[in-house]
Parts: C-alpha cells; sequence; structure tokens
C-alpha cells in the first residue's frame, strides 16, 4: 500500500491530481513538498519544464481502495513522458496474458520508438517494474507507440508463413535471424498449424533464434522457447 509517492506535471496542481488519485485520497489530507520545478537530464533536449513533487499522507492510512491497473499504468507512463516533455494520448486492452498499452504522441513516435525499437523496449522494461514496485502485483505490460509493435508483429507473422510455404516445397530449413522471445513466440505459433513443417529454436541468450523446418520424428522434442 503506498503511503507517499513522486509524481511530476506541467503544473504543481497537475502533478498534485496524479497523486491524489494514485493515493486515493484528498488534498486535505496529505503533505506536498516540491522536488525540482524540471529535469535536468531532458530539459535540454526537449525544452519542457516540468515540476516534480512528493505526496505522503499525514496520518499513515492506506489507500482507500487500490486503483485499477488502468489507472496505475496512466500515471506511470504520464510521468515517464512528462519527464521528457511528451504531450500524449494512451489506449489501453487488457487481456488474460497482457495489458497491451498504445501511446500516441504529438509527432514524436520515432523519438519513444528509437533505433530498432531500443527507447520503447526501455519505456517498457521501466513501466513493468514501476508497476510491480508500486503495486506489488506483477502483470505482463506491452507498450507500444503508434501501433509499431503490432505492425511489426503483423509483418513478422506473414514472413513466417511464407517461409513455412518455401520450407514445404523446398523441404530445406531456413533459420531467422536472433529475435527476442516475444517475437519466436509469434513465429512459432504462426507456423502452428502446418501439418508439415514445424519450428525449433536454436543458440544461447541474445542469440538465439527460430528455425523452420519440414516435420519429422527428429524434430518432435526440440526446444521451442
Amino acid at each position: 500500500m503506498l503511503h507517499s509517492i513522486e509524481t511530476s506535471g506541467k503544473t504543481i496542481d497537475q502533478a498534485l491530481e496524479k497523486a491524489l488519485k494514485e493515493l486515493a485520497t484528498r488534498k486535505e489530507d496529505v503533505d506536498i513538498e516540491v522536488l525540482s520545478e524540471s529535469h535536468p537530464g531532458f530539459r535540454g533536449i526537449f525544452g519542457g519544464k516540468m515540476v516534480r513533487i512528493r505526496v505522503s499522507r499525514r496520518d499513515g492510512r492506506a489507500p482507500v481502495a487500490d486503483a485499477g491497473t488502468s489507472d496505475v499504468i496512466r500515471t506511470i507512463i504520464a510521468e515517464v513522458l512528462g519527464f521528457m516533455g511528451v504531450d500524449h494520448t494512451i489506449t489501453i486492452e487488457e487481456s488474460d496474458d497482457t495489458t497491451f498499452v498504445n501511446i500516441t504522441s504529438e509527432g514524436l513516435d520515432g523519438l519513444l520508438i528509437g533505433r530498432r525499437g531500443e527507447t520503447l523496449a526501455s519505456i517498457q522494461h521501466v513501466v513493468n517494474r514501476v508497476f510491480t514496485s508500486r503495486t506489488g502485483r506483477h502483470s505482463k505490460i506491452t507498450v507500444d507507440v503508434g501501433g509499431y509493435i503490432r505492425r511489426k508483429h503483423r509483418l513478422l507473422v506473414e514472413k513466417a508463413q511464407k517461409v513455412a510455404e518455401r520450407v514445404r516445397k523446398t523441404q530445406k530449413e531456413y533459420d531467422f535471424e536472433p529475435l527476442k522471445a516475444s517475437e519466436r513466440r509469434i513465429i512459432h505459433l504462426a507456423v502452428a498449424d502446418y501439418d508439415d513443417v514445424t519450428t525449433y529454436t536454436i543458440g544461447d541468450g541474445l542469440l538465439r533464434k527460430v528455425v523452420i523446418s519440414p516435420k519429422t520424428s527428429a524434430t518432435d522434442d526440440l526446444p521451442r522457447d
């Protein structure tokens, strides 16, 4: 349960509103400490002035109720992108195995995605870590920007299916480039319905990749992760 929280906004009132929502309490029941009026790590790049505050309960009471998963995620992303001075909107979809968050920015999608999605991967890592820290719950949160991840996944499915057809005709294996675990899973699922083609995984660590192969008794027990 949270008894204090640090939030940021373009004004103290904006930052306070976020904190009160996260703590599920009222303005008259908290103490407010202004920590800074800008973030030097990003101000020079984005030029956005931000106010960061710490809000603490006066009586140490637990929150009236836990904030919903979506509200917590919205607050975390607002803080992360607030440091960067990025105006944004988000949509959140929850499914059985993940909470999918899509961020739309005002002309800064490319910046948030970064080279080969590296910045986006860092944002997703921070959001997951902070969510677990604040709620005590582990939730798989997938963060997307401007539909980049979904487009990439769709293209990966299309490529996997084309390769599967080629393997079926040539009876020759095909090795993909090293991929993240989530991307390997997409390929495994894309080929799962083929009767005469299968997938397995080779390599270690960052070099782990998927092979699409003709299905034989020798491929039945090969790893698929």
